[in-house]
């Protein structure tokens, strides 16, 4: 019987490693994934932004998740590992749990933040709330120094970082 799981995957693509994680430990267990992607729709409320404008928005947020789930489902097709990709709307991190619980996921497997400690305090951390949040296990992957040296480099590229 295959283990069902839950990767959550951002469009700053930090969750490769989580990603080649469990490409891995399918090697050890049969694996089934969701790879989701949570469009946070609550950075549009309370902005004055009419409501026309808050759709097309929606409507680009929702075609880079495609893209970028489309991206992070090569290796699992190629690897022949049971997938399915999924974009939903919310509150990323209270999104997952409760998709994570509500489908009966056996675990979530998630890579750490990438950011500061100081950075997740300013500006919250997905990540932090899934840990703290879920009511299922989640297994928290480490990035490797070399992994983390190639997100900060690709969120500095894609001017995520502050200038």
């Amino acid at each position: 019987m295959k283990s069902k799981v839950l990767i959550p995957v951002d469009t700053a693509r930090n969750s490769l490693t989580a990603e080649e994680y469990a490409l891995k430990l399918n090697w050890r267990m049969p694996i089934s994934v969701t790879l989701l992607n949570v469009v946070n729709t609550k950075r549009l409320e309370g902005h004055g932004i009419s409501p026309s404008d808050q759709e097309r928005i929606k409507k680009s947020m929702h075609r880079r998740a495609e893209d970028v789930l489309k991206k992070a489902a090569e290796p699992f097709s190629k690897a022949e590992v049971d997938f399915e990709t999924r974009v939903v709307e919310g509150a990323p991190g209270l999104t997952i749990c409760g998709l994570a619980q509500d489908e009966n996921f056996d675990m979530v497997i998630i890579a750490q933040s990438g950011l500061s400690e100081w950075e997740e305090i300013l500006g919250g951390s997905v990540v932090r709330t899934v840990l703290n949040k879920c009511q299922i296990p989640v297994l928290l992957v480490k990035h490797s120094p070399d992994q983390l040296e190639n997100q900060l480099k690709l969120r500095g590229e894609r001017g995520l970082l502050p200038g």
